[in-house]
């Protein structure tokens, strides 16, 4: 009798328990070695040059590479053998993937080999099992292996595969010289090919999240090319129910009592349905990446104190006073004036909504060395700490409730945000609660000018108002 060895006992290499096709060979001193199949044996003849399903486009990054690198390099050592390879498979041929470094052989990153040549590798990837050849002299089936014209006549390879079975290559080692391979060694190699399979999974995972998140972007912005088309439709119909709304309201007299609080409420129901709708349309252009700034290099105060102007007529319907802390002189600063105008004004008009009746609202302008910072302070309840993350996110409202019951959708911070964000700038809270709330937003300095002094206007007799149907913006 043979000794023969039977690799699958000796290492319990994990297969489908219906399809166990792996060759073991037995090898004596007199005769060949001649191969036992158990189970379904995957016979080379019948094999075509594109049998493999391969996934050779997919790229092995350079970190992975190098922890390879270490693995063959750390096998040559421990198994004391001049090869160490990890081979990649492709359609028509197999290629040297990385090898090892610490000793002399004829292999480099690169070679290839043909198919249907009788490589030791083609036999572990055809039956996706281990291989242990001992003496391939002793065999004619490995007589036109071209590795052994390169002296490699002892062989144990490994199959690699990726996540969905597709063929990745093999891990490998030869020698020289005759070489059974203790069980450890066997164990030891099984190990080594499990981490660089794991290296797949990952690269595997981290392709399909990169291929997710690409399709949800698509889809994100799907959507919002449709929100902003739905906003751009109603609106259209919205402005005719506003303009007909008002014109009654101006023009018709003979109404009763409650004729007129119906049509009031409609046309305030209007203004707010025309709010959430520039708010979703800015949302749109926003996230559809169709946000054009029409920057101009303006005065920055003059915008700051039209804003003020404008939400001093509205802060006084609650008894409210709005100031202003600014530099003497122009602050010039390159900006969109009306998206500026739109983050300020939210900031102003969230101010007065969540302040209370005869207080006061504080709207200062710092001119910082390299950064001019914009900041609208209020007497209000303030926000809790655990709810400020989130402000600034869309469709996000706190627990504070607005001191005269006005609405708010939860877009207003974000649009402000992405405004800033465009400009170059950030924008954040300083808040505690019972202490009032502080929103700031910064801007780019252009001035290389020293600071001026600075001065507080009170715009209690304010007389030119502007934009006299707008409503405060939303949270």
């Amino acid at each position: 009798m043979h000794d023969t060895i039977f690799l699958y006992d000796i290492i319990n290499y994990p297969v489908p328990k219906n399809d166990i096709p792996l060759i073991i060979y037995e090898w004596n001193v007199m005769k060949c070695m001649y191969p036992i199949c158990i189970g379904n044996h995957m016979d080379s003849k019948n094999s075509e040059k594109s049998k493999y399903p391969v996934l050779d486009y997919i790229e092995v990054p350079k970190a992975v590479l190098g922890a390879w690198q270490e693995i063959v390099d750390l096998i040559s050592d421990i198994f004391h053998v001049p090869t160490a390879l990890i081979m990649r498979a492709h359609e028509r041929h197999i290629e040297v993937f990385v090898r090892n470094r610490n000793a002399a052989h004829p292999y480099e990153p690169g070679n290839q080999e043909s198919y249907e040549t009788g490589l030791y590798c083609e036999h572990v990837m055809s039956n996706i099992n281990p291989l242990l050849i001992a003496d391939a002299l002793n065999d004619p089936r490995w007589c036109q292996n071209p590795w052994i014209k390169q002296g490699m006549i002892s062989y144990l390879g490994m199959p690699l595969t990726w996540p969905g079975g597709e063929i990745f290559g093999t891990i490998c080692v030869m020698d020289t010289e005759e070489n059974h391979y203790s069980e450890q060694l066997i164990n030891l190699l099984q190990k080594f090919s499990r981490l660089v399979i794991s290296d797949l999974h990952e690269i595997w995972a981290t392709l399909e999240l990169e291929k997710a998140n690409e399709q949800t972007q698509r889809l994100n912005k799907q959507m919002h090319l449709f929100l902003g088309i739905a906003a751009h439709d109603l609106k259209n119909s919205l402005n005719v129910l506003l303009g007909c709304s008002n014109m009654l309201l101006e023009k018709v007299t003979a109404q009763t009592k409650k004729e007129r609080t119906y049509l009031e409420l409609i046309h305030r129901s209007g203004i707010t349905m025309q709010n959430l709708l520039d708010e979703l349309l800015d949302i749109s252009r926003i996230e559809t990446t169709r946000f054009p700034l029409s920057i101009q290099e303006i005065d920055l105060l003059e915008v700051v104190n039209d804003d003020v102007q404008f939400n001093q007529h509205l802060a006084e319907a609650k008894g409210i006073q709005v100031n202003l802390i600014a530099p003497a002189g122009p602050l010039m600063a390159r900006i969109d004036p009306a998206k500026i105008d739109q983050v300020l004004n939210n900031l102003i008009s969230n101010a007065i909504k969540f302040s209370p009746r005869f207080s006061t609202i504080t709207v200062s302008v710092d001119n910082r060395a390299d950064e001019i910072v914009v900041a609208v302070q209020d007497q209000g309840p303030g926000i809790p700490i655990d709810e400020q993350y989130n402000l600034f996110r869309p469709f996000q409202t706190t627990s504070i409730q607005p001191s005269s019951g006005e609405t708010s959708t939860g877009l207003g911070l974000y649009i402000a945000r992405r405004i800033v964000e465009e400009h170059g700038g950030r924008i954040w809270v300083e808040s505690e609660t019972g202490t009032g709330s502080m929103f700031c937003f910064s801007l780019k300095n252009i001035q290389d000018t020293v600071k001026k002094p600075e001065a507080t206007l009170d715009y209690d007799s304010v007389k030119h108002l502007k934009h006299q149907d707008s409503k405060p913006a939303d949270h």
